[in-house]
């Protein structure tokens, strides 16, 4: 990595870290996150990837005097490494010592007793990508976990919990076709469950363009998707569910109990400052009044570093757009200091659904469902 990347970044303030692993079993029809199929790579090419990530770390762990704020392994499947690679990254994470939230991605069918250890000693997250327990939305998905391989990866993940008390989280897609009932199959999951989740992310599918399922669905190969009201419809079901089962409704897409949110996705929300390694990893880098954003390109084999000084206004669009999709709210005080927006036209454009309360812009569940609207109402 480039030197002037690590002296972009301001660390006498907090440090989240997202470390990208582009490696998966298989591609899910719908994902656009950069991954290639494990298949494709010789075996000492992804212990290479690993060793050189975690040397990424180690010489940005150099520059501080404490450990990460937070830290989250993603993908791609972290699930496809070696158990042995994966400890060297996380062992790597916590040279100064272990995060205050240490997540892992991890696929149902890649989780192992063997990952049990790293939870004891680093880790104390597991981030699931359950999607459904409708065999038919996993088949129309073209997931590449079975029910049966998920149910497997569900169960260890609950007792991976129990044993060692890490946060649990499983991800789940709604707003399929007809065939599917979105309040069933999550209802479905908490039964499932011999303890239950700390965490619940639920996504509507969205077609991403280049993807298998964005195919089928421009060559009508498969069923259509609900429109935005019936969207809405599935999604205020599932919230109104939800909250009744005791999880927050605390972002657009997320859900937690007894104040389990995500530490690392709240880090983005604030606007804070996160440092990205791997192929397809974005930073944001704070310092001395100057927001930088990174984006690495390439592959497993070589990568590059494109950087972009934002300027106030891109910086000050960021801000808004991710301030307003969650439940502490858009900060009004750095909105006009930090961004220098003039508050004189906030009054005029506050929307349905928003409120001011202790210095902030805070949604109402409403809120959520227009949070890009009411974002462009307060930046045009």
């Amino acid at each position: 990595m480039e030197s002037n990347f690590y002296s972009c970044f301001d660390y006498s303030k907090p440090l989240s870290l997202y470390i990208h692993i582009p490696v998966c079993n298989a591609k899910c029809d719908y994902c656009a996150f950069y991954s290639v199929p494990k298949r494709k790579f010789e075996k000492t090419a992804i212990h290479a990837y690993a060793a050189q990530i975690s040397e990424q770390i180690e010489q940005a762990a150099k520059l501080m005097d404490r450990p990460f704020y937070t830290a989250f392994i993603g993908g791609g499947n972290p699930g496809c490494l070696d158990i042995e690679d994966l400890e060297k990254i996380c062992r790597a994470v916590c040279t100064n010592g272990r995060p205050e939230e240490f997540t892992t991605e991890i696929n149902p069918e890649s989780l192992t007793p063997g990952h049990e250890e790293l939870f004891e000693k680093y880790l104390n997250r597991i981030s699931m990508g359950v999607q459904s327990l409708d065999e038919n939305a996993l088949r129309y998905m073209g997931r590449n976990a079975t029910l049966e391989q998920t149910r497997r990866g569900m169960k260890l993940a609950c007792s991976i919990k129990e044993k060692t008390g890490c946060d649990l989280s499983f991800d789940m897609i709604t707003c399929l076709p007809q065939f599917h009932n979105p309040v069933q199959d999550i209802q479905n999951l908490l039964d499932y469950c011999t303890v239950q989740p700390d965490h619940l992310s639920v996504y509507a599918l969205t077609p991403e363009e280049g993807t298998p399922f964005y195919r089928r669905l421009e060559n009508r190969m498969t069923e259509k998707l609900p429109d935005s009201d019936a969207q809405a419809r599935i999604l205020t079901q599932i919230w109104d569910y939800l909250k009744n089962q005791g999880y927050g409704h605390y972002e657009v897409s997320n859900f937690a109990k007894n104040g389990h949110m995500s530490l690392h996705n709240s880090v983005y929300w604030n606007y804070g400052q996160y440092m990205g390694l791997g192929p397809g990893a974005h930073s944001r880098a704070f310092k001395d009044g100057c927001v930088t954003a990174f984006e690495v390109n390439g592959d497993i084999h070589t990568q590059s570093l494109q950087s972009t000084v934002l300027t106030q206004q891109e910086a000050l669009e960021e801000f808004v757009i991710m301030g307003l999709r969650h439940k502490q709210g858009l900060d009004l005080e750095r909105l006009e200091h930090e961004f220098g927006y003039d508050m004189r036209l906030l009054k005029d454009r506050i929307l349905k659904g928003y409120s001011i309360r202790s210095g902030r812009l805070v949604p109402d569940d409403s809120g959520l469902l227009i949070s890009d609207a009411a974002a462009l109402e307060i930046l045009h």
